[in-house]
């Protein structure tokens, strides 16, 4: 049974582009690829290896305290560590690495699970960790920890696949074509976690990766249910998913696990499954190359740390000079002015779009009261009266009262908002005003 969730969009969808393209790999693989020590939430990593150093496919090149491992996604030579420009915005360390277009994969990787269903929950989390799974769904939080965390502690595993952003269609490709592999990776993370439910959420729009996954289930006995969720924005968040698969309301301040639930994405399902079922690291993934600039969109199965230059190459470079690239969908992705940044674990699309594709930021004028902002917020806030207080100078405990630490920045206000306020950047303001209040002990956290 499906449940109402509050708030949302209907967004054009803009799919049409990618959704029929499968997965294809890089028809000319990077010379190099920069892998960045911080694509995770957490310290990052510091490397094991040295500039000079050989290194094989799927070989540890880098690790932090708590256990996280980065991998080479080609086989090459270390040519340098340093400084490199990164998607979030500040240059942050990288190794850089020359590849020897050979794929030699590292003799060291776990030898395949002849019989993945003997295994324990705590070899499955020990494999998950070797590999370097992450979530790959935006929150890059370390994947065995989340397990650890929640071992015990749920009775329902949800798969995202409902992907509700715009022009995206990464993970309706690995549905339609690696179906078995999210659907098995389902079956291990419910092992791991010791969830008794375990549910694949899809957009009513992708009927079809519906049917081809309900289909894999009952030809191979896997374990797992299909839940069609409505095609709107955004669903995709881990809060409303829970809601609208489970009926569950994630309070303030908590997350999914406290109402019993964990969440992960469909890649990063797929991701386990390669990791405990064939040992092998993370060390690729699918990624959706579109938007109205590009010649010939495309869904890439390519290594992780390649440039988005070498992405923009392989959909056939610029028909037209983009004015707005993002790294990630329209609603949430961030602006990149430089293509030499590479693709991160948690990179699901480059979205290169021209002027008619995104409404540019008009003049700001004044607010009009109409609570549009407040009808479409998800998370029950009120937008238009965190922008007048912090007109009025931004009192924190009036801030707090408004409670806009709980905005996940899904920009809907922004979108609907008829006098152009950016009420996702004000939102932002706000949050940061509390938190240095709260650092500076000004206020109890």
């Amino acid at each position: 049974m499906l449940h109402f969730i509050f708030g949302g969009i209907h967004l054009d969808g803009r799919k049409e582009g990618t959704r029929r393209k499968p997965l294809s790999l890089l028809e000319v693989e990077p010379e190099q690829v920069v892998i960045p020590l911080s694509m995770h939430r957490g310290a990052a990593c510091t490397p094991v290896v040295t500039a000079g150093d050989r290194v094989a496919l799927g070989q540890p090149i880098a690790q932090n305290e708590q256990g996280v491992l980065i991998h080479a996604s080609v086989s090459g030579q270390v040519q340098d560590i340093r400084l490199h420009p990164h998607p979030w915005g500040k240059p942050m360390q990288s190794v850089v690495i020359r590849n020897d277009g050979k794929q030699t994969l590292w003799t060291g990787c776990p030898e395949k699970a002849e019989d993945h269903n003997s295994l324990s929950p705590d070899e499955i989390v020990r494999r998950i960790r070797l590999a370097g799974v992450t979530g790959m769904g935006g929150g890059g939080y370390p994947t065995a920890d989340k397990l650890e965390n929640a071992r015990g502690q749920v009775d329902t595993l949800i798969v995202n696949a409902a992907e509700s952003e715009p022009y995206i269609t990464a993970d309706h490709r690995l549905l339609l074509e690696r179906g078995e592999g999210v659907l098995t990776g389902l079956g291990l993370l419910m092992k791991a976690v010791g969830a008794d439910d375990g549910v694949i959420a899809v957009e009513g729009n992708k009927l079809n990766a519906t049917e081809v996954l309900e289909r894999t289930a009952k030809r191979l006995g896997l374990s797992g249910r299909i839940c069609t969720v409505p095609s709107r924005y955004p669903l995709g968040a881990e809060k409303q998913v829970v809601k609208s698969v489970t009926g569950r309301e994630v309070p303030p301040g908590q997350g999914a696990v406290d109402v019993g639930c964990v969440v992960f994405n469909a890649a990063t399902a797929f991701a386990v499954y390669e990791a405990v079922v064939k040992g092998l690291p993370l060390t690729h993934r699918v990624v959706t190359v579109t938007g109205g600039a590009l010649a010939r969109p495309r869904n890439l199965w390519v290594p992780i740390g390649t440039a988005m230059s070498e992405l923009v190459r392989a959909a056939g470079g610029f028909r037209e000079k983009p004015e707005l690239v993002l790294m990630g969908g329209p609603m949430m992705g961030i602006a990149q002015t430089d293509l030499s940044v590479p693709m991160l674990k948690s990179t699901n699309s480059l979205v290169c779009m021209l002027g008619w594709e995104w409404d540019k930021q008009k003049d700001e004028t004044v607010c009009i009261r109409c609570g549009r902002c407040v009808s479409v917020c998800p998370m029950h806030l009120m937008p238009l009266l965190v922008d007048r207080e912090l007109k009025l100078g931004g009192d924190v405990r009036e801030l707090r009262r408004l409670h806009m630490q709980d905005c996940m920045g899904c920009g809907c206000c922004a979108y609907v908002c008829p006098s152009h306020i950016p009420l996702v950047e004000r939102m932002g303001q706000a949050r940061q005003i509390v938190e240095q209040a709260e650092k500076n002990g000004e206020v109890t956290p």
